[in-house]
């Protein structure tokens, strides 16, 4: 059997996996209830303040203050459905369905990140949409939409990697999750009011604070830069999910 054929066969058994366990519907609704109800809120002040934001802010602006909730979310759930089956000696009878280790990573990965990513952006469109809705003298032009979407999609794919990686590196839930929330949303801000050189240096090479440097626009440092921010979290989330691998391909699965 050719290894298209199975890669596609366990993306969708890691599709029905994903989708067949309670913990992700939960997450899952609990996650779109906070950003589209953020979304309210803030749609509901702009609507009654006679000011308003500045000239230049569109209803995408009042998206991206819901961006963060979204990607708390996102690194959740991404940990969870990555760790879910090692915690329950799932991960044998899986592995003896589909023994290429490689092809398992892949699709887990996949299924995972391409889930959670779209999930991510869907949530935050609706939400600027609901601030839209509440006042329509914003706007919500077409172009910044894609292209305050694709940013926030960057985000949340490699968060989603970052999470996954780590997961199959600890195979447990709490450690990841511990891990992933202290390196995106803890030490980053914690780090960089540290009244020292080297701790904001350090913090500016962390993976949260690009992740916060794209969705804001501010980061710990002056010379941050879009680029710089995409790389550093871009590079955290590949070596996570390379590392995951590692362990994934080189040593016991229930261990």
């Amino acid at each position: 059997m050719s290894t298209t054929t199975v890669l596609a066969r366990t993306s969708s058994a890691e599709w029905s996996r994903l989708w067949s366990v309670r913990s992700t519907w939960i997450f899952a609704l609990v996650t779109a209830v906070v950003v589209l109800g953020f979304g309210t809120i803030f749609g509901y002040d702009v609507s009654d303040d006679p000011t308003g934001p500045g000239p230049d802010a569109t209803a995408w602006d009042g998206g991206r203050f819901t961006a963060m909730f979204a990607l708390f979310g996102v690194l959740a759930m991404s940990v969870v459905t990555s760790t879910a089956d090692h915690g329950t000696g799932g991960i044998v009878p899986t592995l003896q369905w589909t023994p290429r280790r490689g092809v398992l990573l892949a699709a887990r990965a996949g299924v995972i990140v391409a889930t959670l990513t779209a999930l991510g952006v869907v949530l935050v469109a609706g939400a600027s949409v609901i601030v839209w809705a509440f006042r329509p003298s914003l706007g919500l032009p077409f172009g910044e939409g894609v292209e305050s979407l694709a940013e926030l999609g960057f985000v949340y794919a490699a968060g989603a990697l970052l999470g996954v990686g780590l997961g199959l590196v600890t195979r447990s839930t709490a450690a990841a999750l511990v891990s992933v929330i202290a390196l995106m949303l803890v030490l980053p801000p914690l780090l960089a009011n540290l009244p020292y050189e080297w701790s904001s240096g350090l913090s500016a090479r962390m993976p949260g604070s690009g992740a916060l440097f794209l969705i804001f626009g501010e980061g710990p440092r002056d010379d941050m830069t879009t680029a710089s921010a995409r790389l550093t979290l871009g590079l955290w989330a590949v070596a996570a999910l390379v590392a995951g691998g590692l362990r994934l391909m080189r040593t016991d699965a229930d261990r």
